[in-house]
C-alpha cells in the first residue's frame, strides 16, 4: 500500500517519463548522406608546377622498346606508381629505379623511391603503392636500364604531375 506522500512523486515521474521522448525526439528535416570522398576535388596548396613531361626516345636504343612510369590516385591518400620496362629479347638484367617527386611550389623533390632488378627477362613491371600528402602535385622519374651482358642502354622517363 502505497503512502500519501508518494503518489504526488510518482504522478510526476510517471508524466515525465511519457513527455520526456516527446520533448527529446528529432525534429522532421531531411537527412543527407556524406559525399563520397572520391567525388571531392583535391585543393592545392602550391601554385602548379611548370609542365615538364619527358619521354625519351627509344629509337635510339638496341634493346629498350618501351620504359615508362605513371603515378596514379587509387583512392584516398595513396598513390599507385608504375613503371614498365621492356625489351626486344631477354635481358641478362632490367634495372628500374624510381622515385615519386613532390612539388613544394619551387621545386621537385624526392618523397619516396625503390629500385627493382630482374635477370634473365624481357620485361619488368615494378610498382609501389604510397601514402601521400593532399594538397600536393607528385610526379614519377623512372630511370630503366637493360644490360644484355656486354652492353647497357638506360633511358629516363618523367610522368605528367597528379595533384592529390
Amino acid at each position: 500500500m502505497m503512502t500519501k506522500s508518494l503518489k504526488p512523486f510518482l504522478k510526476v515521474t510517471l508524466a515525465a517519463a511519457l513527455t520526456l521522448p516527446m520533448i527529446l525526439a528529432i525534429p522532421d528535416g531531411k537527412v543527407e548522406a556524406t559525399p563520397d570522398i572520391s567525388s571531392v576535388k583535391p585543393v592545392a596548396l602550391t601554385s602548379p608546377p611548370p609542365e615538364s613531361q619527358s619521354i625519351q626516345s627509344l629509337a635510339q636504343f638496341e634493346n629498350i622498346y618501351q620504359a615508362s612510369g605513371n603515378v596514379i590516385p587509387v583512392g584516398g591518400l595513396t598513390a599507385l606508381v608504375s613503371t614498365t620496362t621492356t625489351t626486344y629479347t631477354k635481358m641478362n638484367s632490367i634495372t628500374v629505379q624510381y622515385s615519386l617527386q613532390r612539388w613544394t611550389g619551387s621545386d621537385w623533390v624526392t618523397y619516396k623511391s625503390n629500385s627493382v632488378t630482374k635477370n634473365n627477362v624481357s620485361a619488368l613491371d615494378a610498382s609501389s603503392s604510397w601514402t601521400v600528402i593532399t594538397g600536393y602535385y607528385y610526379r614519377v622519374v623512372s630511370i630503366h636500364s637493360a644490360n644484355n651482358g656486354s652492353k647497357t642502354e638506360t633511358s629516363t622517363h618523367t610522368s605528367s604531375n597528379v595533384l592529390f
